[in-house]
């Protein structure tokens, strides 16, 4: 089947059994508000010259805004837990968005070889009990690699995560044969410098592809057509949402709220919830202008 593996200014890399092919798309998908993205799978059209054109996208089984992807199998976000500081609140908003597209989910906190104690187990722990797949990393340990290259086996992945997190560098760790550029932390504003600045799919084998997405320091709501998607999609508030009095209660101001019970309990992490309240309090002002 062919696939789009790139995209750049218009052009669409497809590729075509053991060939890619620089194609274009027709003009009816503009006019029709459809873009290519990479991952999706094409009916393609190649010229005398050897280019191609884009006659036909089929459907899609799931499909990401940002970044803008389609058909994978699942999303292995990068965080560092230092070097760059971790965002809990970016972290949370992202894994909103994931899990708003049924998209299945794991995590890598990476750098762990750079942690003087064990202050942040509490951060594995939030999450790990929630019910996703964590994996700690550290790519000066040799053993990593070979226990996360289970998690991309005959998968399509797609690697998302801020800039500077190790990304590029934990992929490289990894697949030894990728040589993705990788960058600097800024010592002023301790972010990461943007080394991938396209979306591509890399072919590892038969069965497995990678993703690899360009980094991001920020996440705006607009992937929320909805206020109440915010709270169905902290999958942590489900099990206690049934012992809300009222069934439209967002968790903030109503009486007899089983999620406010909850983290009053410590069964529901107060990080995270203090996230939901800012993310709720962000999208209402969003929609107030």
């Amino acid at each position: 089947m062919n696939k789009i593996i790139k995209s750049h200014r218009g052009i669409y890399y497809v590729e075509n059994k053991n060939d890619i092919v620089l194609s274009k798309a027709r003009g009816v998908f503009r006019n029709q508000n459809i873009k290519p993205v990479v991952g999706d799978n094409v009916k393609l059209f190649i010229n005398d010259d050897g280019t191609g054109y884009i006659d036909e996208i089929y459907e899609r089984k799931n499909q990401l805004i940002r970044p803008p992807i389609a058909n994978i199998d699942q999303v292995v976000v990068v965080m560092s837990i230092v070097s760059p500081n971790i965002n809990l609140n970016l972290l949370d908003r992202y894994l909103l968005m994931l899990e708003k597209s049924k998209i299945d989910i794991k995590i890598i906190f990476n750098k762990i070889d750079l942690l003087v104690n064990d202050d942040f187990n509490y951060i594995f722990d939030i999450y790990r009990n929630i019910g996703y797949d964590i994996f700690l990393n550290s790519n000066k340990d040799s053993k990593s690699k070979e226990y996360l290259k289970e998690i991309f086996n005959n998968k399509i992945t797609a690697v998302a995560g801020p800039s500077g997190v190790g990304k590029s560098t934990t992929l490289n760790s990894i697949f030894e044969d990728l040589d993705l550029d990788t960058g600097l932390i800024s010592k002023k504003t301790q972010r990461g410098k943007h080394t991938t600045r396209t979306v591509k799919m890399l072919k590892i084998n038969e069965t497995t592809y990678i993703i690899d997405t360009p980094g991001f320091s920020s996440l705006d709501l607009t992937f929320i057509e909805d206020r109440s998607e915010i709270k169905d999609n902290f999958v942590e508030f489900k099990e206690f949402s049934a012992n809300c009095k009222f069934h439209n209660c967002f968790h903030i101001n109503e009486p007899s709220c089983g999620i406010k019970e909850a983290v009053k309990l410590g069964d529901i992490s107060d990080y995270r919830y203090n996230n939901y309240k800012l993310i709720l309090e962000e999208y209402d002002s969003i929609r107030r202008y």
